[in-house]
């Protein structure tokens, strides 16, 4: 059982494909689990209709969608399209009754300064995070990794996730602290966070190197899990893996620990 201080989150994607394709079905499958807040990636493909039946049926939360495109936001040429996804997402989340929307940098581009680019990017998230506020939802910017899942991404370190989300400095703008792709980085989560967990509005985690779930790789879940209560993060765990079995065996290790913090 999940304890309240590590309450989990599963992205339904990924877990509980046991229940079918029916992204509903697999809601009540996590809930029938124990399990009642879920994420999924893109919406506009989805039967948003059947979602929303199924969080009201189970009593289940949504804790985040994605905004689509996976756009270069250091190029100013795709801001007016950035900011259509981003209002996209933000009616889809309203509808569906979540509040994050999830978004990363997009890649670099290797002729402009990184000063710039950095720049230009904290001007289209402040456009998008006005957006976000006024439907009352907030844009999470998410760190990922450079060096093994998403090559040439622009904010591939925590700090410069952070960086962004002060210069913005808008409740429609926080952080995805994604521990996986942190540690992928080789960051250490008590010296990234240090004094910014204010900043952080979810957390997700796998286990390395291969983004199975926790328990499968050399991880130690149990100290990260405290490092996080230890900073102040006491929000969902996001479970966003590869489970290497089915979704309720690969859950065991990580209920285990989140019940015993």
């Amino acid at each position: 059982m999940m304890s309240r201080t590590a309450p989990l989150s599963v992205n339904v994607e990924l877990l509980f494909r046991e229940a079918g394709d029916d992204l509903g079905e697999r809601i009540r499958a996590a809930a029938d689990h124990g399990i009642g807040t879920v994420e999924i990636w893109s919406h506009s493909d989805k039967d948003l209709d059947g979602i929303r039946k199924a969080l009201d049926a189970t009593g289940s939360s949504l804790r985040t969608l994605l905004v689509e495109g996976r756009l270069t936001l250091a190029d100013a040429r795709t801001r007016e399209e950035f900011l259509g996804h981003v209002r996209a997402a933000a009616e889809a989340a309203v509808r569906l009754g979540c509040t994050r929307i999830v978004t990363g940098s997009g890649v670099g581009l290797p002729y402009m300064k990184r000063a710039v680019q950095h720049s230009v990017v904290v001007d289209a998230l402040k456009a998008g995070a006005e957006i976000a506020a006024a439907h009352g939802v907030t844009i999470l910017l998410e760190n990922l990794n450079t060096r093994v899942d998403h090559p040439g991404t622009l904010f591939d370190t925590t700090a410069e996730c952070l960086a962004a989300v002060r210069a913005v400095g808008s409740p429609g703008l926080a952080l995805l602290y994604d521990v996986y792709h942190s540690l992928q980085m080789g960051e250490a989560p008590e010296r990234e966070l240090a004094g910014s967990v204010e900043y952080v509005s979810h957390v997700q985690i796998a286990d390395l190197p291969d983004r199975t779930e926790p328990g499968t790789g050399t991880v130690d879940w149990a100290a990260q899990l405290r490092t996080l209560r230890s900073l102040g993060y006491d929000g969902p765990i996001g479970l966003e893996y590869q489970p290497t079995t089915d979704s309720r065996t690969s859950l065991r290790a990580i209920e285990a620990i989140a019940a015993a913090l």
